[in-house]
């Protein structure tokens, strides 16, 4: 199991009194205003003012976040066990990308991974090989709350300092448009909850998940999740997970049960993603695109009192974790 000193969230004292400080200064940004410089992302925009609205209490541990905030362990997990199948070679560490951070409940967990230069004999962190991590969001109300959170945590903050962690306020669109520039290839690219919020009606999910697979090296993993649409999705994600308090453990219209991702239908829109990322000017690219491609999935499933447990065959239960390592 990943060890907690790199996945704790701040205290909730400090949190609120981050909360309270960002309202002050202005971060609590109208939900037109949060939006305005990113239109042209493929998460649907109504869902970003709904989780932009959520950035109060994004770090507070027991609060609509608090899910995720138990989940970083599993992801750290989950992660560490596609490395663990790697045929490229991670000795001399990997560029993370983040896709949807948020409030940067994930990206600071990993960015705890990073090496010190109080201690720069430690080397690379033994499950994450992470060197470097850059975290994107649409939204600029959550940005400044990841910034502002991350300046909170020496450790982190070191990082910001010396540019192996960066935060943007930018879309997976944007940077694959000038994938042309070295600094916007990965070996790691991260989309964690994220697939199930694209807006049908300005992207497909194939053309997204398009997007993230032309920023990633060959050989490289693509890891997310996200929840299948099933019936037991249905009673556990929006009868259940969606009920008023104290039952529900995330606020009412958080999901939106018909654009869930069963495991198949994902994995064949990788699969076209490979291929259309692929394409040349002159061209496009067949089966040829998929060769060295391995795909990776594992439910995964709450218990009260004991966080998200990973089992394997579980994805149609709700929840699961899922990934694709482009060919060499």
């Amino acid at each position: 199991m990943a060890n907690p000193s790199f996945l704790r969230p701040a205290a909730v004292a400090t949190t609120r009194k981050l909360v309270d400080c960002s309202i002050r200064r202005g971060h609590g940004y109208p939900r037109k205003q949060a939006l305005r410089h990113h239109s042209s992302s493929s998460v649907s925009a109504d869902e970003l003012s709904h989780f932009s609205g959520l950035a109060s209490s994004w770090w507070d541990p027991m609060g609509p976040s608090r899910v995720l905030h138990l989940m970083n362990p599993t992801r750290h997990d989950f992660i560490a066990s596609c490395l663990a199948e790697s045929r490229s070679s991670t000795q001399h560490g990997l560029r993370y990308l983040d896709i949807g951070c948020g409030g940067g409940i994930f990206a600071e967990s990993l960015a705890r991974t990073l090496q010190s230069g109080k201690s720069p004999t430690a080397g690379l962190h033994p499950r994450t090989k992470a060197a470097s991590i850059v975290a994107i969001d649409p939204s600029t109300s959550l940005i400044k709350i990841a910034r502002d959170h991350a300046r909170m945590d020496p450790t982190v903050f070191e990082h910001l300092q010396n540019g192996a962690f960066r935060y943007e306020n930018t879309t997976v669109e944007s940077l694959s448009s000038a994938t042309t520039n070295p600094d916007n290839k990965f070996d790691v690219v991260t989309l964690f909850e994220v697939i199930e919020h694209v807006d049908p009606q300005t992207s497909s999910p194939m053309a997204f998940l398009t997007h993230c697979l032309k920023l990633l090296n060959p050989g490289g993993w693509l890891i997310g999740s996200t929840i299948a649409r099933t019936v037991p999705s249905f009673i556990v994600n929006k009868m259940v997970a969606e009920a008023p308090w104290p039952i529900g453990v995330v606020p009412w219209g958080t999901h939106e049960w018909s654009k869930f991702v069963n495991a198949d239908e994902l994995q064949g829109w990788v699969e076209e993603g490979l291929m259309r990322a692929a394409d040349g000017p002159a061209q496009r690219a067949g089966s040829e695109a998929l060769r060295g491609m391995k795909w990776k999935v594992a439910g995964v499933v709450y218990v009260p009192g004991w966080g998200w447990k990973m089992v394997d065959g579980g994805e149609d239960w709700g929840n699961y974790f899922w990934a694709v390592q482009k060919g060499v």
